[in-house]
């Protein structure tokens, strides 16, 4: 039979131990697994712009995780979606149809919200303008006509425009006598006024001063570029209210970071 000395002995080890295991539970935190929070973000060909426009979501972000926060740029949509699928990134903020392409190909993203804009807006318009001098003031027509359309992974200089054709029954290839691919929207519109191309794509929030070029997009761009005057050009078609894409995280974070997040 053990002494009274040694029972004590044994049971104070067994609670030293217990006391350990707890605290060590307590410490484990997943802050402990996640170092550092990756956000990709798409900043087209002008990265260092794009990242001091985002600065401030930067600090917030890090203010409200108490994580440092590294942004991950890409080019293009597809990059960004490789990177998120590809757990190069942990936070993507992407558009509707990148979120959903990056959602079918790994079922491991979730979205956390979709933003507004400080004014409550919650989504743009996709455009086709021509010139407001120029014979083309509808779809119907523009046959015959050049159509300069932005690349590829564009969806409201490319996508939705090429899903309105589609809808139409417009075969491009054979309706438009050229298609022109430029970089963006707002390189389309220059190739309109120019006098290169005879129907442009583009995007815009529709709402607000009108001869600024509306509240934003490329058209409001332009014009405070001084490289357009909302007179010169004509809407000729636009799509439904696009909502903004979300912000959307890997579902493998850990629950209290998407709580914060």
């Amino acid at each position: 039979m053990l002494s009274r000395e040694t029972r004590l002995a044994l049971v104070g080890g067994l609670l030293m131990f217990a006391i350990l295991a707890v605290s060590g539970i307590a410490r484990a935190d997943w802050r402990d697994d996640v170092t550092v929070l990756r956000v990709g973000v798409m900043t087209g060909a002008n990265a260092p712009y794009r990242l001091v426009q985002l600065q401030p979501f930067k600090n917030y972000l890090e203010a409200r995780t108490a994580l440092p926060v590294e942004f991950v740029t890409a080019e293009d949509f597809n990059t960004l979606i490789a990177a998120q699928t590809g757990k190069q990134v942990d936070y993507a903020i992407e558009s509707a149809t990148a979120f959903v392409t990056a959602a079918a190909l790994c079922e491991c993203v979730e979205a956390l919200a979709v933003p507004t804009r400080a004014d409550g807006e919650a989504g743009f318009y996709a455009l086709l303008v021509a010139r407001a001098d120029g014979p083309v003031k509808s779809l119907d027509d523009a046959r015959g006509a050049r159509l300069a359309i932005a690349q590829e992974d564009s969806v409201a200089g490319r996508l939705l425009q090429m899903r309105a054709f589609a809808e139409q029954g417009i075969v491009p290839d054979d309706y438009f006598s050229e298609i022109i691919e430029v970089q963006d929207p707002e390189t389309a519109i220059t190739a309109l006024l120019a006098g290169e191309a005879d129907l442009a794509v583009a995007w815009s929030s529709l709402s607000g001063n009108r001869a600024a070029g509306y509240s934003f997009g490329v058209l409001n761009d332009l014009v405070a570029e001084g490289g357009l005057a909302m007179d010169q050009i004509a809407i000729v078609w636009q799509s439904q209210l696009i909502p903004f894409g979300p912000h959307a995280v890997r579902s493998d974070l850990p629950a209290d970071l998407k709580r914060l997040l």
